[in-house]
């Protein structure tokens, strides 16, 4: 199996940087594995930021577009410290600044991975699938053996069930582009069942939402090999991930979730102020929808969620007292509204989710090659859970969740950028191919 999710060979400019290939190699593979579960995830993004300030260099190499998709990062970050002009609670504005600032400096390591032609797909995908595994192992842990409600990992269940689905997601891309051999995708496919597992322990619903969109984006992203190459494989993934999903949403667990939910929509219409996890999200949204109407372009502040809560609550404005204990709306457009204003959010959601899923989109027509294949798709696959986590969870205003964004975008688009540059050397490009 080792064989089978090789990437292509890696080139760096001098011997000197065979040690900055290594590291590189090891921080991709141990991200994905632990993450979530020991929480190193903020260590690796320094030891992955660090070398990237002096070596990521080479702005003018990228092209035009790349350019305007790093500066959109820094903008996120220029906007939400102006959004700072109408902020009260100064220590609370840093801390989310650092998270936003983690965006920002996307551009010196993707400048990195750029300059030194790093393809580390292999190491994501042999991380990814490690993950699974060991994810599971974690969650029957924590509810089987220690007796726990849910499995939360090291950090938060929502966390430990987004990336379950999420990491769970890229080996599935990993066997409909890359992978060959039967028996490697046999184990593929127990790893996405454990990984799915765990997202199921972890009882994080807004994380189920994705599941159906995994077998959808593949199917749509390789539907033209379906007709002309008659890759099956595809279909057949798709499929077992309909039905294993099927399945496991009739397990007790998802079906006690699914109707606690129920439950909790159905209180909040009685009474809008009782205590749920589905009650407080929409009284979140509302109080936020509250503070636009205050300040319609710049929000409120990047840090003073939590005190425009306390107050609306005094004014009795907000219907329910519980939102006082949220530093964030748990959704990233609600959040953005609330932080940053009209402003923030077009900025945010067009340069987080738009810019990245049209770049991807477009590289998945022009890759021709498994690997390049697995970059686009990966891409896709990021932006479309990122998306969608994010309906119901403020993502950046985690950590974690952050790490996993930047991580991800970095080594999809360097990956997917440079292996079509590496095709393009080896071969004429074909036509509409650009370099």
């Amino acid at each position: 199996m080792h064989n089978e999710i090789a990437s292509p060979q890696q080139s760096a400019s001098a011997t000197s940087s065979q040690w900055l290939f290594s590291l590189v190699r090891a921080l991709v593979f141990l991200f994905p594995i632990t993450v979530a579960t020991v929480g190193w995830g903020s260590s690796i993004f320094v030891l992955l930021l660090l070398p990237a300030l002096y070596y990521g260099r080479g702005w003018n190499t990228l092209s035009t577009w790349e350019q305007r998709l790093m500066l959109g990062y820094v903008l996120v970050f220029a906007v939400m410290v102006l959004s700072m002009v109408n902020a009260q609670d100064f220590k609370e504005s840093g801390q989310m600044l650092e998270r936003f600032l983690r965006l920002a400096l996307i551009v010196p390591i993707y400048l990195m991975f750029r300059r030194f032609r790093f393809c580390m797909g292999r190491e994501l995908a042999a991380g990814a699938l490690v993950a699974c595994f060991a994810m599971g192992a974690q969650a029957i842990y924590e509810v089987m053996w220690q007796g726990e409600s849910h499995a939360e990992g090291y950090y938060h269940k929502i966390v430990f069930g987004d990336l379950a689905v999420w990491w769970a997601a890229v080996v599935a891309v990993l066997a409909t582009t890359v992978v060959k051999n039967g028996w490697a995708r046999a184990v593929i496919a127990v790893a996405i069942s454990v990984a799915l597992y765990a997202s199921v322990l972890s009882q994080t619903r807004g994380a189920w939402l994705f599941i159906p969109l995994i077998p959808a984006i593949l199917l749509w992203s390789q539907w033209h090999m379906l007709k002309n190459s008659r890759n099956w494989i595809v279909a057949g993934v798709a499929a077992l991930m309909v039905i294993g999903g099927g399945a496991a949403f009739q397990s007790q667990k998802v079906m006690g979730g699914i109707e606690r939910g129920v439950e909790e929509l159905q209180s909040f219409e009685n009474n809008p102020g009782e205590l749920s996890s589905w009650g407080t999200r929409l009284n979140l949204w509302r109080n936020s929808l509250l503070l636009l109407q205050e300040t319609p372009i710049l929000g409120s502040g990047v840090g003073d969620f939590r005190v425009d809560m306390e107050r609306l609550v005094e004014e009795e404005r907000s219907w329910s007292r519980h939102v006082v204990l949220f530093s964030h709306a748990h959704s990233i457009y609600f959040d953005a509204l609330a932080r940053g204003g009209i402003l923030g959010l077009l900025t945010t959601v067009s340069v987080l989710l738009v810019f990245p899923f049209v770049i991807f989109a477009r590289e998945l027509r022009r890759s021709r090659q498994p690997w390049s294949r697995f970059y686009a798709i990966g891409g896709v696959m990021l932006i479309a859970a990122f998306a969608v986590f994010g309906f119901s969870e403020g993502l950046w205003a985690r950590n974690p969740l952050v790490n996993t964004y930047v991580t991800g975008l970095v080594v999809l688009l360097a990956g997917a950028v440079n292996s079509r540059e590496d095709s393009a050397q080896n071969a004429s490009p074909p036509p509409g191919e650009y370099a």
